[in-house]
């Protein structure tokens, strides 16, 4: 799932996800039960329409999750993949009447907007207890004044980078950094190896500001992001400036950076993965990319023989060369030793179920979906972490992606992406974050900082 702009509503979507006990039991569960606990065993029969984002692999891997709710309750599920037009779509077809039975959406600000709206069902009394498999923090940011109006089904970890170990071996490094300060030292040490430390993600300036907002959190804390993201904190507060400085000590350095700073602001994704990952044929260029838990799909669609690893020691026999054992592995993205109270925020996104329509169907379907069972069978697929405390890690087909999602459950806090909050100035957004990576100078950033509080002013009204 790529990071795409999307219409949001930042009371609810801005909330803060305290990541309590609830969350952390999902180690150790084993979801071994029928899913007649989720929906009912009888056969219901008849259909229900679904949208969401997912196309290709992700519509597939959804299907899959679904063929044992089909199978028990003779229900047909009609799905559609909307892929970045789902919000559009959905909209158009609420206006025109004709709306899916349930949509799954990307943020929680449409969530917010429907529920408002009354054009989504409320779900406490459909669900019952299945709201238990949910922290309280996740209901919350599934809920409108206090009623709740979703599910949460999927999310992504932003909280990671990831690495090559065959590059870090060169470089003579056997472990990941775990604080800023050592994030940066290692890139010394990669790029003085004749190792490229980080082929940076571009595009339009999306990875960008993932990239800035990782520092901004980790830096400021997730209650001022939260801030920031509504617009009660301005673009020009010290804090701003803070993760500016911070994050200029890598981009400031063009060594640092595939291609120096002209090339870093002209790579695409996923071209930036594929620097670090490559196909066969071709060798690394890069050590580290900075993004999303969603690059594990181009990794290995680069490379069947693309193994994961927990740790640059994990496997001795990780190699360079893609078309013999490659390795690809992620360590959390780290806060600085002054901040180490902000190294369990995560920064992340997801993909919330509503209920349009009242149908024996539909409610049988979202009572599924906050079960563990069909979370549990695109986890085994990989390229899927689920916030549900139901579905037990061993789910995860390797370390990498069981660590991936640890890190979501175990999150002293949650916030959804900073950019995707901010309505019509998102791009504007981005535009600026590249302004910032061509030149992270003290005097161009006060600039940047100004320009972006205007942006946000005459976009948010505040």
């Amino acid at each position: 799932m790529k990071h795409l702009p999307r219409m949001s509503l930042l009371a609810t979507a801005t909330a803060l996800l305290t990541l309590g006990a609830a969350a952390c039991g999902s180690s150790s569960t084993s979801s071994t039960s029928s899913m007649s606990s989720a929906a009912s065993s009888a056969k219901i029969g008849g259909s229900v329409t679904v949208w969401a984002e997912w196309t290709s692999t992700e519509q597939q891997d959804f299907l899959a999750a679904v063929t044992p709710f089909e199978n028990e309750t003779g229900i047909t599920v009609n799905y559609t993949g909307k892929g970045s037009n789902m919000d559009t779509a959905l909209n158009s077809a609420i206006a025109g009447g004709a709306p899916p039975d349930v949509a799954l959406v990307p943020d929680p600000g449409e969530l917010n907007t429907l529920a408002g709206e009354g054009k989504i069902q409320p779900l406490a009394s459909i669900l019952g207890s299945l709201t238990s498999n949910y922290s309280s923090a996740w209901n919350t940011l599934a809920s409108h004044d206090g009623t709740l109006y979703g599910v949460w089904f999927k999310a992504a970890n932003k909280n990671t980078i990831w690495y090559n170990p065959a590059e870090f071996a060169a470089a003579g490094l056997s472990s990941t950094p775990t604080t800023w300060e050592q994030l940066v030292s290692d890139a010394s040490q990669l790029q003085a190896a004749g190792v490229t430390p980080f082929s940076l993600c571009s595009d339009v300036g999306w990875p960008i500001a993932d990239f800035w907002q990782n520092v901004y959190l980790k830096t400021a804390g997730a209650a001022d992001y939260n801030k920031l993201a509504a617009h009660d904190i301005s673009w020009t507060d010290p804090t701003v400036t803070n993760a500016f400085t911070t994050m200029a000590q890598i981009v400031g350095q063009s060594s640092f950076l595939l291609g120096g700073t002209s090339g870093a602001l002209s790579q695409l994704y996923p071209d930036c993965v594929d620097k670090v990952f490559p196909k066969a044929g071709t060798t690394p260029q890069a050590a580290m990319v900075i993004e999303a838990d969603f690059v594990v799909s181009e990794i290995t669609s680069n490379s069947s023989t693309y193994s994961p690893v927990s740790s640059p020691t994990a496997s001795s026999t990780c190699t360079a060369d893609p078309s013999k054992t490659p390795c690809y592995g992620f360590f959390p993205f780290p806060a600085p030793s002054a901040d180490s109270a902000n190294a369990s925020a995560v920064q992340g996104a997801g993909d919330v179920a509503m209920m349009l329509t009242k149908t024996p169907q539909a409610q049988a379907l979202i009572k599924y979906l906050a079960g563990p069972e069909g979370a549990e069978i695109w986890a085994h697929a990989g390229g899927f972490a689920s916030p549900n405390s139901k579905v037990p890690l061993s789910s995860y087909p390797d370390p990498v992606s069981e660590s991936d999602a640890k890190g979501l459950v175990d999150a002293t806090a949650f916030v959804f992406s900073l950019d995707d909050l901010q309505g019509s100035w998102e791009s504007d957004m981005w535009s600026d974050m590249k302004n910032f990576v061509a030149n992270p100078s003290a005097s161009n950033v006060s600039t940047i900082e100004a320009t972006m509080q205007s942006q946000a002013t005459a976009a948010l009204g505040h």
